[in-house]
């Protein structure tokens, strides 16, 4: 059933303005807009508060040492070697851990810093450390240190921890690929100084050796410019030797010459009679017949002006012999002067023991 507009009720209300409302029948719940207000900037500065504490916590620098001690001592070394653990950059910073070994060495760390590229950093809780002689006295000590440092995003491959100790400077790379180039580095400079302590040897021997063989040239010169300059003063002694042989046996030659001239037949059959007179002297009768022949032979070649002359020859072709004879030994009296005249003069020895009245015993 459709109902039409006429049986629609439409009720007599009456529209009022605001104004002529009542509001006494509506409940009032007051509220004020300064409270409000007031506690969400409380809620506010509490939350700041909080993150500020919370950020303090977890900016709070710590740094952490540890070692351990060992009693027996491999290699005693008085240097310092470190040696790289790991990095991070967690909670706001970067945190280095490496370790430190020294055997039997008191050492003392003055300062740390941490080369991040361009810019070198202080650990942010102040580091310095002091091993004392009686805590590592004949121990092997391994430090295990971890730093804190302010933070930073990016690493590089030149970062490096670098600690200011009383041994000196120890330097390590922080990152791996640095440290397999500081390995890299540090092989190719052993090489190098390998190879140049082989160079350097290698030269030293050269240098011996040259200075070796100078050494033998200059002696086997040396011996042999001796050797050859004493050949050469025996070979000029050897030639004054013959030259004086020569000379004395031309002077001798001389010599014989003149006693020949001087005394001449009288000599040979002087030195004939003697002989004779030695050989047969057991019959009395020759050997008075030959004794008086001597004798007077003997008596014609005693004169003084025959001993004079023939002292002139010998001294004239022996170099004075005779003279350098009497001034060496100015002892000798005439007979001896007389013996070596006639010896020097080349009588035999049983002329001149006739001429000056020895036996012939006595001349040998």
């Amino acid at each position: 059933m459709v109902n039409k507009v006429d049986d629609f009720f439409i009720p007599d209300n009456e529209v009022k303005l605001p104004v002529e409302l009542d509001y006494s029948h509506v409940d009032s719940f007051p509220f004020p807009t300064n409270s409000f207000a007031c506690v969400y900037q409380m809620y506010r500065i509490l939350l700041i508060v909080l993150f500020i504490i919370l950020s303090t916590l977890n900016l709070k620098a710590v740094n952490i040492v540890t070692y351990t001690v060992s009693d027996s001592i491999e290699i005693s070394s008085d240097k310092l070697e470190m040696q790289y653990k790991r990095i991070s950059n967690d909670d706001d910073r970067v945190r280095i851990s490496f370790e430190l070994s020294s055997d039997n060495t008191p050492f003392t760390i003055y300062k740390a810093e941490w080369v991040n590229g361009d810019s070198v950093y202080a650990p942010l809780e102040p580091f310095s450390l002091i091993a004392k002689t009686k805590e590592v006295a004949g121990k092997s000590t391994v430090w295990h240190i971890t730093l804190d440092f302010p933070f930073s995003d990016r690493f590089m491959e030149s970062d490096a921890l670098v600690l200011s100790t009383d041994k000196g400077v120890v330097r390590c790379p922080t990152s791996r690929a640095g440290e397999l180039k500081e390995t890299i580095d540090m092989l190719r400079d052993d090489y190098e100084n390998q190879l140049d302590a082989s160079e350097r040897s290698s030269h030293r021997a050269w240098l011996i050796l040259a200075g070796t063989l100078i050494a033998v040239l200059v002696i086997g010169c040396s011996a042999y410019v001796t050797t050859r300059r004493r050949f050469i003063i025996k070979r000029k002694k050897i030639e004054e030797l013959s030259m004086l042989i020569s000379e004395r046996t031309d002077r001798n030659r001389a010599l014989e010459a003149k006693v020949e001239a001087l005394y001449g037949s009288r000599l040979d059959t002087l030195n004939m009679l003697c002989n004779e007179y030695f050989e047969k002297s057991e019959s009395e009768k020759v050997k008075l017949t030959l004794y008086n022949e001597v004798e007077n032979h003997i008596l014609a070649l005693r004169d003084s002006k025959s001993i004079s002359e023939l002292e002139g020859i010998v001294n004239t072709y022996l170099d004075n012999i005779l003279v350098k004879v009497k001034e060496q030994l100015p002892e000798l009296n005439r007979n001896d002067m007389l013996f070596l005249t006639y010896l020097y003069a080349g009588f035999s020895p049983r002329a001149v023991c006739i001429f000056t009245n020895i036996k012939i015993k006595n001349f040998f």
